[in-house]
This record gives C-alpha cells, structure tokens and sequence, in this order.
C-alpha cells in the first residue's frame, strides 16, 4: 500500500449497513485494526446496530465469510481485515493472493463492494506501523467502505432508473403495436 492515501471524503454513513470479516489469528493485531474501522465508521455516522462483525480463525477463511455475507443482501459494503505475517515459507504470499483474488471475485459477483483490509507485512513492526503507528490503515479502510457503499447506492439508483425507462420504452413499442392493429400472423402472409 502507498504512504499517500486519498484525502477522506465526508459521508454521512447513516444509512449504510457495513458487514466485517475479521481474522482471529494475529488476534491483537486485528483487533487493533477492527477498533480503527469501527471508531471511523461511528464517526462518520454508521450506527453501531449497522455494523456486523463476524470473527473467523485466520485470513484464509476471510472470503467464505465475506461470500455468505454477501449472499443474504443486507450490507452496503464489506470490509475484510486481517494480517498476515511473512513466514519461512511463501505461505504468506498464498494466503495473499487467493484472497485478495476471491475477494474481488465476491464483489464483482455479487455486487457489493469488498474492502480489502488483510494486510500482508514482512515483519511485526511494518504490520504495528499499519495497523495502531503512523499509517492509520483501519480508517483508510472504513472511509473507502464508506465511499464504496455511497457509489453502490448511487449507481444501484441510476441502474433502476435506466430499467424503469427501458420498461417504459417497452409498454410503449407495445401499445404502438396494439394501436396499428399489428398482427403477428401479417408477417408471413407474403411467404
């Protein structure tokens, strides 16, 4: 991730419902990052009853969750948080790419937008650094969940419109039809 996030938006998250997925491995230092998205999302308006938070045993299992969330249709926008430390092995980089595959997948499947909040670090002082030290990685995550959930909507709200006016387009080439006497059957009648 940059050192040079977008400057915040203000969003009133009133009216959003935000689904988290959180990894109990690492477990201080994911609670450390839950902590930082919730106090952004309350401040910016999300009412506690709006956020639900799902604990699961490590990131691997992150985009199960997040898919089943997803499915029921109840959240704006969910935010998947957890942190995965660099081994001996490239474990890491397994867990990193899968989910940060799958959970691109649940959004675009679905529809509804997937902040992806597992951070993958070499040591435990990049991982501090991001999660409770200078780079405030918690909130950056709860304003894009905040900013995603408001383009959700928006553009749930221009995606209606565009098939309230095509149903219209539609009864009115039926109407059309019906008040020219079209007949179906005139069409083969010079075969």
């Amino acid at each position: 991730m940059s050192n040079q996030p977008p400057k915040p938006t203000e969003i009133d998250g009133a009216d959003f419902f935000i689904g988290i997925v959180a990894a109990r491995y690492n477990g201080e230092l994911v609670d450390a990052l839950l902590e930082r998205v919730t106090k952004t999302l309350k401040e910016h308006g999300v009412r506690e009853r709006n956020i639900e938070i799902l604990r699961v045993p490590g990131s691997n299992e992150i985009p199960y969750a997040a898919h089943m969330l997803a499915a029921t249709g109840e959240f704006d926008c969910l935010i998947a948080l957890g942190v995965v430390l660099a081994g001996e092995t490239s474990h890491h980089e397994v867990i990193s790419y899968g989910t940060a595959y799958s959970l691109h997948s649940i959004g675009m499947q679905s529809e509804i937008p997937v902040i992806n909040g597992i951070l993958t670090v070499s040591t435990l002082k990049q991982a501090s650094e991001r999660v409770s030290g200078k780079h405030n990685r918690g909130a950056e995550f709860a304003r894009a969940a905040l900013q995603m959930a408001w383009h959700k909507l928006k553009l749930v709200e221009r995606l209606d419109a565009l098939e309230d006016q095509k149903e219209d387009f539609d009864k009115e080439e039926d109407d059309d039809d019906e008040d020219k006497g079209f007949d179906p059957k005139q069409l083969f009648k010079n075969n």
